[in-house]
């Protein structure tokens, strides 16, 4: 819960000369120094609402940005279901073709980048999407665990939840059933936004409110694909009859939809919270 604490200035008089300044000591003694002319107002905080979010009557809310984005136009960054870092430097989510690995995704012996694909994603061990060391259930095509492991994890821990990593708090990445609740309840339209093409999702409760998704395609291997005319969101939720994918939500011009990426896909995050 946010505590407002406004700056009142009662019964004193400031020559118009005069310069007055808040000073703030943190415990390892640096000093924070601002002019008193230019605060509009202080307060304090948990860390939990640092993020803006939208109360579409839902039983979550949504936030107004993806992780990585500073607005709701902004891509924002691409993350691999169940990783809570990106593959490239920060600042460089949008370089297409991608030049800003970072070192670990770099074979210099070899000369060679690892980008958005299996032999880079966590929690798989190899080239192939068969070796997984986590998240491993049996599915429909047997079992697909490393040396026949199985875990049978189906949601997202929030250690790997790139919302709560990122975020902190109650904030964590949609379930497939807080997708559906939303395209459910809400009216979908896809629109461009000052400039960004993407999907308005208005509550139905009170058209006032809404959310603007934007169009930031994803990653594949070293390639960012289908931005400005798709958008590729993941879920928490793994597909258990085929395990090497985890449910994602999906939009374009004409149509919204659920479904299916490769773990090691780069997409987008939207986080939810209560």
């Amino acid at each position: 819960m946010r505590l407002m604490a406004t700056l009142l200035l009662l019964g004193v008089t400031f020559s118009a000369q005069a310069q007055y300044y808040m000073n703030i000591r943190q415990n390892d003694g640096t000093r924070l120094r601002y002019a008193v002319s230019s605060v509009d107002s202080i307060w304090f905080d948990n860390g939990d609402d640092e993020h803006e979010y939208v109360d579409l009557g839902l039983k979550v809310k949504w936030a107004t940005c993806n992780v990585g984005a500073e607005k709701p136009e902004d891509y924002g960054d691409y993350f691999t279901w169940g990783d809570t870092t990106t593959y490239y430097k920060p600042g460089y989510a949008q370089e297409h073709p991608q030049n800003h690995w970072k070192e670990e995704y770099i074979d210099s012996y070899y000369d060679e980048i690892y980008g958005y694909e299996w032999t880079s994603y966590k929690y798989n061990i190899g080239d192939y999407d068969n070796n997984f060391i986590k998240y491993s259930t049996e599915g429909m095509m047997g079992n697909l665990g490393y040396n026949g492991f199985l875990d049978n994890l189906t949601t997202l821990v929030p250690d790997d939840d790139v919302a709560h990593a990122k975020w902190g708090g109650d904030w964590r990445m949609p379930t497939i059933e807080d997708y559906y609740e939303l395209v459910n309840n809400c009216d979908c339209e896809w629109t461009t936004q000052n400039g960004v093409n993407g999907l308005k999702v208005t509550s139905r409760k009170d058209s006032s409110l809404s959310i603007f998704l934007p169009a930031a395609g994803f990653r594949l291997d070293k390639n960012l694909e289908d931005f400005g005319s798709r958008g590729h969101y993941w879920l928490s939720s793994l597909e258990t009859r085929f395990p090497m994918d985890g449910k994602s939500f999906e939009f374009f011009s004409n149509d919204v939809g659920g479904g299916n990426d490769l773990r090691c896909y780069g997409l987008s995050v939207r986080p939810v919270r209560p």
